[in-house]
């Protein structure tokens, strides 16, 4: 044990002198193989050539012109936010009113009510997909917008209830008491006091949610209905049968869908506050 504790001295010196640079390095790297990838991607959809042909020889607007022009990429776009904003309406209603039940009422089955709400999270994908298929068929909806609108819920609810349960259980309630005792009734409480203050985390779930449900292939391929194409369907497609820089292009729309979603939670909600909590 002496010789071990002995061999490691060193090293353990080394870490003490130099931590702060390492773990610098470290993050550096960190950062560099999650985004260098998407700078690639990015600098592509501004590619004259092929899609493979990195670095670009010269760059050029083409493809965002062609993208735009694209009458199927365009119905796309406006299929998925169709999709993506009722699903994340009935999402947000339903894991507001889950997180409600949570916090205010003791019944039998609660533990199970929170297990289901966030399970789907940890069931494949592939295999939450063939079981919507089931049930839509057994119950006569087949597939089209409709059960593709319910899978979407499906795959958003879970996140969207970790982010609203923890906002209720954290709210100080003796905000209401102090509301009811000043002659407030129960729905002047939770319009004028309960629902501002949890509002940051029921919109930062419905941000969530929509940004989940705005990407969503998988369920979306399994319950959509022919000749149906979300945005990612439509990239899979072009993927399969026609690869151009249009893909790329179509690939910045998400990032930036994305990083416009979380930069706008971040300014009109308390995340770093809900972190912390």
């Amino acid at each position: 044990m002496r010789a071990v504790d002995a061999a490691l001295r060193p090293v353990e010196r080394f870490v003490q002198r130099r931590g702060a640079q390492l773990s610098r390095l470290v993050m550096i790297a960190v950062f560099a193989f999650l985004w260098l990838p998407i700078g690639v991607l990015v600098l592509m959809s501004f590619a004259k050539g092929g899609v493979l042909s990195f670095p670009p020889e010269e760059l050029t607007l083409e493809w965002y012109g062609v993208f735009l022009a694209n009458e199927t990429a365009r119905r796309a776009i406006v299929l998925t936010l169709q999709i993506s904003t009722v699903a994340t309406a009935v999402t947000v209603a339903l894991a507001t009113l889950i997180a409600y039940a949570v916090d205010r009422f003791d019944f039998p089955g609660k533990g199970l009510l929170q297990l289901l709400a966030t399970l789907p999270i940890v069931v494949p994908l592939v295999v939450t997909g063939v079981a919507l298929v089931l049930f839509f068929g057994t119950v006569g909806l087949g597939s089209g917008y409709w059960p593709t609108v319910i899978a979407h819920v499906v795959r958003t609810i879970p996140f969207a209830a970790l982010v609203i349960i923890p906002t209720f259980l954290t709210f100080d309630r003796r905000l209401e008491e102090a509301s009811k005792d000043l002659g407030a009734d129960e729905l002047q409480t939770f319009v004028q006091v309960t629902l501002p203050n949890v509002f940051p985390g029921i919109l930062a779930g419905g941000l969530l949610a929509f940004t989940i449900s705005f990407n969503e292939f998988v369920f979306t391929y399994f319950v959509k209905g022919s000749g149906q194409s979300t945005l990612p369907v439509y990239i899979w497609d072009q993927i399969r049968y026609n690869v151009t820089p249009e893909v790329n292009v179509i690939s910045v729309v998400f990032l930036l869908v994305a990083v416009s979603m979380v930069l706008v939670a971040v300014s009109l909600t308390k995340v770093e506050l809900l972190a912390r909590r």
